[in-house]
């Protein structure tokens, strides 16, 4: 491997990896001259080469270990059948009589026999007398035995070296020849059992030689196929550092180790194109609400500049034009500061500043918000009715905070004022709805406009997201930032918002927050009849004279005090 192709594989890997390995290529030498250790050359070896190296050496050492085993107890039962054997022929008296009788009819002429057996017959002090072997025979060296030790050793064989070397067996037992004492020593030589333990010994290395290359063989085909989910795993992975974010690792198994690695490796790709997409959709949000923002702060601006120099320039000089221009200037100022407010009550919000937790009840709210509608909006019906229709609202008791509960029915209440044609009848609903084992303090807005395209309603709770992408403001859009400050309140208390189908055509808002117990002073609330109430320029009308914005800009003032900014 060059020294370039090198780094540019180290490169990929992560900086705790990398700061493990050597700087250049394996096959250079470090800086002092010196090799590299032993620990990091193995460290630069692929995983199935060390999974199969280890296997072989283990392998190796099983079947070293079983030879050298094998063969000592091969030996071992082999001697100790030659013991067996020479212990049966010493304990004969018949081989006994036969040996005097040969003793005495041959005397010192030293007869051969064809047996691979030798009797030497010796005297009380291991000098020998008599022998019986092959003429081929070489003889064991026996001078060191003589009676005594004999007695001692009776009945128990012992090893022996011949002339040349050779290994025997002898077994030495005191007998009587000629009427004195002497001492007989049958031996049989171990060169038979050495040849065969060694021809076992060649067979088995021979046999382990083949069987370790087979296991070799086999256990580097079953490590690649083993490993190549991994494979499959590193170029999934490479392929998505170089931007092919919708590549996945193959399913595999998921009892096995690869298979849930690879379960694991898709479920954070996937996650983070997840990420990646939320971001994306939530930059393209950002870019869509500044320039937004942008033409919505640009045309109040303009607007005040213009008559600030018509007035400079003496072009405004009648009093009730002054009085327009100077309208028309402090209008514009009003959306600028509500839009400015809608931006820092989102961004206290995203603070997660804690809320007051009073009880509260959402029907005393709605019916303050339909009587206020009742002066405001004398051309619209306003109907406080149970949910879904039903008449008879009920008390929806919860535990939050006032002036942010109102502040949420304000901006619903004023969305669908501002939306909606003049004369265009609205329904509160309220009420507690049981849901997954909960009870849930439900309000429910309906208008019968025009509605919500369905591919909107699923994003209309969204900042910045307008579902008019019109930027004129007397078209009724918005800058999209009501409807989100509901949301973010209604979550703050533990609730959520949604648009639901709404029978005969309009749009249904709901939002529901977790119902406290109700208290006996929230029961008593009187019958809310159906009224007229009156919307100017557009825009509801509160008590005070004040003008509230619509829901994609900021709260309308028709229910309740307008909410402190904290």
């Amino acid at each position: 491997m060059s020294p370039g192709r090198y780094e540019q594989l180290t490169e990929r890997l992560p900086a705790g990896v990398r700061e493990r390995l050597p700087a250049r290529s394996p096959k250079s030498l470090p800086p002092d001259g010196r090799r590299w250790p032993a620990a990091r050359w193995w460290d630069l070896f692929p995983l199935r080469t060390k999974l199969v190296v280890l296997l072989a050496g283990l392998l190796l050492l099983a079947l070293l270990v079983t030879g050298v085993a094998t063969t000592t107890l091969l030996r071992g039962v082999l001697v100790d059948d030659v013991d067996s054997r020479l212990t049966s022929q010493s304990t004969s008296q018949a081989v006994v009589d036969e040996l005097n009788i040969l003793f005495e009819t041959n005397g010192a002429q030293q007869p051969s026999i064809p047996t691979d057996y030798v009797v030497l017959v010796g005297n009380q002090a291991g000098e020998p007398l008599f022998r019986l072997a092959s003429r081929e025979a070489d003889l064991p060296d026996l001078t060191d035995v003589d009676y005594e030790t004999a007695r001692e050793r009776v009945q128990q064989p012992f090893d022996a070296t011949g002339e040349d070397g050779t290994p025997w067996r002898v077994i030495s037992i005191p007998t009587t020849v000629r009427g004195t004492t002497a001492v007989t020593s049958i031996a049989f030589p171990l060169t038979q059992v050495d040849e065969a333990v060694q021809e076992a010994r060649s067979l088995f290395w021979l046999t382990a030689f083949v069987v370790l290359l087979a296991a070799a063989v086999t256990g580097r085909v079953a490590v690649r196929r083993s490993l190549r989910p991994l494979r499959e795993v590193e170029a999934v992975a490479d392929a998505y550092g170089r931007g092919e974010t919708s590549r996945r690792v193959p399913d595999a198994w998921p009892g096995t180790e690869v298979g849930r690695l690879g379960q694991t490796l898709n479920t954070l790709l996937d996650r983070i194109e997840t990420s990646l997409a939320a971001r994306e959709a939530s930059e393209a949000r950002m870019r869509r609400f500044v320039a937004d923002a942008s033409h919505e702060l640009r045309t109040p601006l303009a607007a005040i500049r213009g008559f600030a120099e018509l007035h400079r320039q003496g072009a405004v000089r009648e009093p009730e034009d002054v009085t327009a221009a100077f309208a028309r200037v402090e209008a514009e100022s009003a959306r600028l500061g509500g839009l400015v407010e809608d931006l820092l009550a989102l961004t206290r919000l995203d603070e997660q500043r804690p809320l007051r937790r009073d009880p509260v009840d959402l029907l005393v709210i709605a019916a303050d918000a339909v009587h206020d509608l009742t002066a405001l909006a004398p051309t619209r019906t306003v109907r406080l009715a149970g949910l879904d229709g039903a008449r008879g609202p009920s008390p929806a008791p919860v535990v939050g905070d006032d002036a942010r509960l109102r502040q949420v029915l304000t901006n619903l209440v004023g969305n669908a004022v501002r939306h909606t044609p003049d004369g265009t009848p609205l329904e509160i609903g309220v009420g507690v709805r049981e849901h997954d084992g909960g009870r849930w303090a439900t309000w429910q807005v309906v208008d019968h406009g025009a509605g919500i395209p369905a591919e909107d309603a699923e994003r209309v709770f969204e900042r910045f997201y307008r579902a008019d992408t019109s930027r004129a403001r007397g078209s009724g859009g918005g800058s999209g930032l009501g409807l989100a400050i509901v949301a973010a309140l209604v979550r703050a208390h533990g609730g959520a918002a949604r648009v639901v189908p709404t029978p005969g055509g309009g749009t249904t808002v709901e939002v529901a927050v977790p119902a406290a117990d109700p208290e006996p002073e929230l029961l008593d609330v009187g019958p809310v009849d159906e009224v007229d109430g009156e919307v100017v320029d557009g825009e509801v009308v509160d008590p005070d004279g004040g003008r509230g914005d619509d829901a994609a800009g900021g709260a309308p003032g028709v229910a309740g005090p307008t909410p402190e900014r904290s």
